[in-house]
């Protein structure tokens, strides 16, 4: 395995433990106190614990920004981030110890894998995909199921399936939007990939949604043939696929569009004014011009004022050429209902723009 990976988060086996003098007993005293158990026989050294009988533990330590994280966070606050989970539940699929030949990791355990977005998704149990064998215990379902071969990859060092097969999986998991911002995700990671150009969508969205279109049809569509079951609303989550959406919000946003029958929203639009860049809009219809405004809070906390001032600008500018900007948070866009009642309010002329819904 890969050994950043192995020293990343202070990951030990009970096998380092004990080399180091620690005994079975204080083991399992340490657990839930500076260990945290990933799996049977592997844990994570979280705090950088005082007491003597630990100090065998302590020692340990190689990844210090993990314990710091521990220090200067709460239990709660733990329990609701869950980009923590997420990891956690990452730590848990490259270090379980009891893999089988021809086992996959699949579902939202592939989706953490490949870092996948996901939302209000369980991360737990550990979930396995084996030919012929089945067994379930509160950290590990192993579940009787052939993968492809061409559906297989090796991440981490573990086996799990591609990251397209995994966005069609999480299709039947968690509805059309997990897999769909999933598959967002995916195509437009491998796309940035593959042109080594992390601002291509910034600064030619065409050629990236072209590009994403391409992957889509020469490698996802192929995985959605090889479903045994889902394929046709496989294939319909495939055709509204985008590499231009940049988060799980804006594929929420997207999907509601489609669902509206509102399917000739451009994504990520640059906007200038006077021939000097103003902003960048995460949504524009072009006939109406309609701009959508994905709010996240992590900007607002991590810039304060500044972008907020940044931002009270550049939406004046916006209603100044005649744009009408409609701002919708998170909680909006997951709510399609509560999505559509505020566009059509604010801007009703879209109504005239409606074609056939995709219909999921």
């Amino acid at each position: 395995m890969d050994e950043r990976v192995e020293l990343r988060c202070n990951v030990v086996r009970r096998d380092d433990l004990t080399a180091a003098g620690v005994s079975n007993t204080e083991i399992s005293r340490a657990t839930d106190c500076c260990l945290l158990r990933l799996s049977p026989g592997v844990y994570s050294i979280v705090s950088e614990c005082e007491k003597p009988r630990h100090e065998r533990i302590r020692s340990l330590i190689t990844d210090a920004a993990w314990t710091d994280y521990f220090r200067t966070t709460t239990r709660r606050q733990r329990a609701e981030d869950r980009k923590f989970a997420a990891h956690v539940a990452r730590l848990k699929a490259i270090h379980y110890p009891h893999y089988r030949p021809d086992d996959a990791v699949v579902g939202t355990s592939a989706a953490v894998l490949h870092e996948l977005p996901m939302f209000d998704l369980p991360l737990e149990p550990l979930t396995i995909a084996h030919p012929s064998s089945t067994s379930t215990s509160s950290a590990v379902s192993r579940r009787r199921r052939a993968i492809p071969d061409d559906d297989r990859t090796v991440r981490s060092g573990v086996p799990v399936t591609t990251a397209a097969r995994t966005g069609l999986d999480l299709i039947e998991v968690g509805g059309p939007i997990a897999g769909l911002a999933a598959l967002d995700s995916a195509v437009r990671s491998q796309v940035l990939a593959a042109k080594g150009n992390a601002r291509l969508g910034m600064t030619d969205p065409d050629r990236l949604f072209e590009f994403g279109r391409e992957v889509v049809e020469s490698e996802f569509v192929p995985a959605a043939h090889r479903l045994t079951r889902g394929t046709k609303r496989a294939l319909t989550v495939l055709g509204i696929v985008s590499p231009l959406s940049e988060s799980y919000a804006e594929s929420c946003c997207s999907l509601n569009l489609h669902r509206l029958g509102l399917h000739d929203f451009a994504q990520q639009r640059n906007v200038f004014h006077d021939g000097d860049f103003l902003t960048r809009l995460d949504f524009l219809h072009r006939q109406t011009r309609t701009a959508l405004a994905i709010d996240g809070t992590v900007k607002y906390v991590d810039f304060g004022r500044d972008v907020l001032k940044k931002e009270s600008y550049q939406q004046n500018m916006l209603l100044s050429m005649g744009f009408t900007v409609i701002h919708f948070s998170f909680r909006e866009v997951i709510n399609p209902t509560a999505f559509s009642l505020k566009l059509f309010e604010q801007a009703p002329r879209l109504m005239e723009f409606r074609t056939e819904p995709t219909r999921l």
